[in-house]
């Protein structure tokens, strides 16, 4: 982005009549030296997604200026040189205060001297992707009373994505999926507001060292699912904020899981001089 005509926008495809869905987005200014970064505000947000006063004082803790009369959008202003800090804070806004649980829901626009270079995010052009209006009560997000509850809204999420509610196990607090004729656990934490998809990839590594080097490739690659080595196993992890809760999230986040479990399971193992499962 080194240009001021260079503009990208990472945004949400659904539409809404009375508001738009979250985005981030980011300008050049000063002959491409320096960098503006929007979040969108409640000015312009559906209501479904307008941020609370938590979720505004958590922004403006970390450094977003704006939301007012003159800035109805949040905003930085930096030195080009600082775009990865700016990219980081944007991250954080749309993980941890707009609540979206995964980059592959978000889709991407971008125009200026320098926008093909945005396909180099992996994401879906925004004029790619059919945008439906969609009422606000197909998209929930639901707030749960406590763990119990939220249980009960994983297990219909579950039940509506795959067509069947999966087996519950009661002491662990988790539905069990099968991929790969191996168990893929989806958890509910006891100790904070989280969903959690797991499932032991690996068993029996020849070299802790030599995996945790290889592991740390993958985690590099993949943002959000995470790969822990646990004494000679190795574990995928993908953690998902539960307060408030997306169904959305989890369905998407799910198959984002079994996806990459598909793509790496047999190759690490091979790898790794481990077995599967």
């Amino acid at each position: 982005m080194t240009s001021e005509e260079d503009h990208l926008i990472f945004e949400m495809p659904t539409g809404h009549g009375d508001g738009c869905t979250p985005y981030v987005q980011f300008a050049g200014f000063g002959s491409g030296t320096a960098l503006r970064a929007e979040v969108s505000g409640n000015a312009f947000l559906a209501p479904m997604y307008a941020l609370d006063l938590d979720d505004s004082e958590m922004l403006r803790a970390v450094g977003w200026q704006g939301n007012d009369d003159e800035n109805p959008n949040w905003f930085i202003e930096c030195a080009i040189t600082l775009a990865g800090v700016a990219a980081v804070m944007a991250i954080g806004a749309l993980r941890d205060v707009l609540k979206i649980g995964h980059p592959q829901l978000l889709t991407y626009d971008a125009f200026g001297p320098n926008a093909d270079g945005a396909r180099e995010v992996g994401l879906s052009a925004t004029e790619d992707v059919p945008v439906e209006e969609v009422p606000a009560a197909k998209q929930p997000i639901l707030q749960p009373s406590g763990r119990h509850e939220l249980i009960e809204m994983v297990g219909a999420t579950l039940r509506d994505h795959l067509g069947e509610l999966p087996p519950f196990e009661v002491r662990g607090g988790h539905f069990v999926l099968t991929h790969l004729d191996q168990p893929v656990w989806v958890r509910v934490r006891n100790d904070q507001p989280a969903v959690e998809i797991l499932a032991r990839v690996t068993r029996g590594v020849h070299s802790r060292r030599a995996t945790a080097a290889d592991i740390t490739v993958l985690n590099r690659r993949h943002m959000w699912t995470q790969w822990v080595l646990h004494d000679r196993a190795v574990w995928m992890r993908l953690p998902i904020p539960a307060l408030p809760f997306a169904p959305a999230h989890l369905s998407t986040m799910v198959d984002v899981f079994l996806d990459a479990m598909t793509k790496t399971r047999d190759d690490l193992a091979f790898r790794v001089g481990g077995t599967v499962g």
